[in-house]
């Protein structure tokens, strides 16, 4: 391949792997959409918060509920309707307290599920930057290199462009790696806010 050509794919990915971000962004976020580091209830829950002192951790029925419909894999669906049997089933003298208390259950254990994948998502990206950079590299040698180099510059220039592939498949696959994993805390976001309105929707009316 003629250096020109590898060249202008440096041009391509490296502004694509140092982010272009703004000043004021996180440079380690490689994704388009905006990092929030953590979820408040206040965010989502118009109705009362929990009491103060009250721990979800303290009430087993909650946990079991939590645990069963927060991790990211539950389709939004799924636990909106779980959520519904259970505050269905909770007196409305009692709905006060445990819905919002069961809110904050479930904003903590999102918050968890985010933590997870946005260190990952900062990991995948700090690698497509450092391959980026190695790729550009490679380039700047490859200008160096004549096509028609002999010796050891041949043989150089035949273990770049045999690097310089591996780079590059590489970065592409950590951009469509990336392509999914930057919507995960988006979902998050979205299906607590569908939890929210399922359980505010069941508080008694006075709140």
């Amino acid at each position: 391949m003629p250096p020109r050509l590898f060249f202008a794919l440096a041009l391509t990915l490296t502004p694509i792997a140092a982010g272009a971000a703004p000043p004021a962004r996180d440079p380690d976020w490689p994704c388009p959409q905006i990092l929030v580091a953590k979820l408040s209830p206040a965010s989502y829950w118009s109705g009362p918060l929990a009491q103060a002192g009250a721990d979800w951790h303290a009430e087993p029925k909650l946990v079991d509920l939590i645990d069963a419909v927060s991790p990211r894999g539950v389709a939004t669906a799924a636990g909106t309707s779980r959520l519904a049997a259970f505050a269905d089933q909770v007196p409305q003298d009692a709905r006060a307290r445990v819905l919002p208390l069961l809110f904050a259950g479930l904003v903590d254990r999102t918050n968890e599920e985010r933590d997870v994948i946005i260190t990952r998502i900062k990991e995948l990206g700090r690698r497509q930057r450092s391959l980026a950079k190695r790729i550009e590299a490679d380039e700047a040698r490859l200008q160096q290199l004549p096509e028609n180099a002999t010796g050891d510059a041949a043989a150089e220039r035949a273990g770049i462009i045999e690097r310089h592939d591996l780079l590059v498949r590489s970065y592409h696959d950590i951009g469509a790696t990336l392509g999914y994993a930057c919507q995960v805390p988006s979902d998050l976001d979205a299906r607590l806010g569908a939890y929210a309105q399922t359980l505010a929707a069941r508080l008694p009316a006075a709140h």
